[in-house]
């Protein structure tokens, strides 16, 4: 086998790899869940049919973070917007909370908060991959941080 026809190989092995973190992430973008598995289909199929690789400077799950954005634009120009509906259930009803409050932020909150506090990106990855100017992002952090500050207090008083 020649190092070409490897590369393809290893490439979708890392998709595979990235598969939950990229739902979450497109999940902050779309209206529902099966429109979040739509877009991150579509994303990695353009990936892979067009032959895009990352570079050395652009690693794949940058890339790949980046990539759900542009196609998640695409799939936006071309359909009226939807209301968002939460996700899927998941396990334990701590979590189910958290990820309904992600998900109930306006959507530029919602992608810079998992990007930059779950996902880890430095806020310059972050606001790459959302084609945003750092300060946008460190605004969609802070009010994010806030809706999250303030919902916790609700919480606490409603326990006390």
């Amino acid at each position: 086998m020649t190092a070409a026809s490897t590369a393809p190989v290893d490439i979708r092995r890392e998709f595979v790899a990235l598969l939950p973190r990229l739902r979450r992430f497109a999940l902050t973008l779309s209206a529902s869940v099966d429109e979040a598995d739509e877009l991150v289909r579509a994303a990695c199929a353009r990936a892979i049919i067009k032959g895009q690789c990352p570079t050395d400077d652009n690693p794949s799950a940058s890339w790949l973070f980046q990539l759900i954005r542009r196609v998640s634009s695409d799939m936006a120009k071309k359909r009226k917007p939807k209301p968002r509906e939460p996700a899927g259930e998941t396990r334990d009803k701590a979590g189910t909370e958290q990820q309904h409050a992600v998900l109930a932020m306006p959507a530029g909150q919602a992608s810079a908060f998992l990007l930059v506090e779950i996902e880890g990106f430095s806020y310059t990855e972050a606001a790459e991959i959302l084609g945003i100017p750092t300060e946008r992002l460190a605004s969609h952090l802070c009010a994010a941080r806030l809706s999250f500050a303030a919902r916790d207090a609700t919480s606490a008083k409603r326990r006390a």
